[in-house]
């Protein structure tokens, strides 16, 4: 019996012992569970917090860009601020207008925010087209239409009340891109040109201009080519040769004559001025190829000398009478020596030459 109650206690203890792992086992449980989410709970307001810093600083950081920007562009934003408050009673009014013309409500709304939205998309293109350089007219025309247009409703509307009424009401649609304009006009100077490429381009035009036979016929002459293998220069050397026989881009027929009359008429000038051609040589051999010193020096070296036939060494005779003849002298020939002349210098030569061509024009001889 006391066998059975020893165990039954023990049992007992056991189970105890049992609940009581299990109640601390539970109990632990329960503090991780409830210290995981404090730290879940803490780390989540953190980041609200943190967020909310964030989103701070981004608002401080968007406003003080805001104010900067206006700082800079003080000129876009007051314009900005112009073409809203023009924009408001320019709508307004013209939607009056119509609809007091017995336009529709709704119909007159659309073509009153037509006549707006249209000029100020025309002009955020024209800003676009600025800002990459292209053409800006077709924007243009398209806004001072539309601006026209609505200008026009305007003062219509409020000339029934009073002139300056309709001045003013014609000034809520004009003013504000008139302004816009002369903003983007400081902003957006046009890129300057490349002077090399414009002076090209102004010698073209002159050169189709001047010569449009030529031109014409090197483009011929180009487009019968091949892709590629004809420049244009050379097309147009090929053209003034077909046209003019020479192949020496500006020079015709008539320039060549005159070229030609010209230098005829120089060389008389110069003939009559310095003596005759043959002078004009000489000259022009003593200047560039004088003789030398020991040549000019030496006697009986002279080509003078050598030309000239030595006196007779044979004693006159007294003929009866005792009047002395001399006897008749004939001519004797010049006598050369090998080296008793200087070679022609080649520029000499040239202008030897050129003096006889000279000649041959003068006598009508030239071919």
């Amino acid at each position: 019996m006391s066998s059975w109650s020893e165990e039954r206690r023990l049992n007992n203890a056991a189970d105890r012992a049992e609940s009581r792992k299990d109640a601390d086992a539970a109990l632990d449980r329960r503090l991780k569970a409830q210290s995981a989410a404090l730290k879940q709970q803490r780390e989540e307001q953190a980041a609200r917090e943190a967020e909310k810093r964030r989103k701070k600083r981004e608002r401080k950081a968007a406003w003080k860009q805001r104010v900067d920007w206006v700082a800079v562009n003080t000129d876009l934003a007051a314009a900005l601020a112009v073409m809203v408050a023009g924009m408001i009673p320019a709508f307004y009014f013209q939607l009056d207008a119509l609809m007091g013309a017995g336009v529709f409500a709704g119909l007159a709304a659309l073509l009153a925010f037509m006549l707006e939205a249209g000029a100020w998309a025309a002009t955020a293109g024209e800003v676009k087209a600025l800002k990459a350089g292209r053409a800006v007219w077709p924007y243009r025309v398209a806004i001072w239409t539309f601006t026209t247009a609505a200008a026009s409703i305007n003062f219509a509307h409020g000339l029934e009340t009073a002139w300056w009424l309709g001045a003013i009401l014609a000034a809520s649609s004009v003013v504000p891109v008139a302004l816009f304009h002369m903003v983007m006009a400081g902003r957006h100077k046009a890129k300057p040109k490349d002077a090399t490429a414009k002076a090209r381009a102004q010698h073209e035009k002159r050169r189709r201009r001047d010569h449009k036979k030529v031109h014409a016929l090197a483009k011929t002459l180009v487009s019968a080519a091949p892709y590629g293998e004809l420049q244009f220069e050379e097309a147009f050397a090929s053209a003034w040769e077909i046209l003019y026989g020479t192949r020496t881009l500006g020079m015709t027929p008539e320039r060549h004559a005159q070229k030609h009359a010209s230098r005829k008429a120089y060389a008389t000038a110069m003939d009559e001025a310095n003596g005759s051609p043959i002078s004009t040589r000489g000259r022009l051999l003593e200047v560039l190829h004088p003789a030398p010193v020991e040549l000019l020096s030496r006697p009986g070296s002279s080509q003078v000398a050598n030309q000239v036939p030595p006196a007779s060494t044979k004693p006159s005779e007294t003929p009866k009478g005792g009047v002395v003849k001399e006897p008749r002298k004939r001519p004797m020939p010049p006598r050369r020596r090998k080296g008793d002349t200087l070679p022609f210098h080649p520029l000499a030569k040239a202008a030897a030459a050129d003096t006889v061509r000279k000649l041959a024009v003068a006598n009508g001889h030239h071919h």
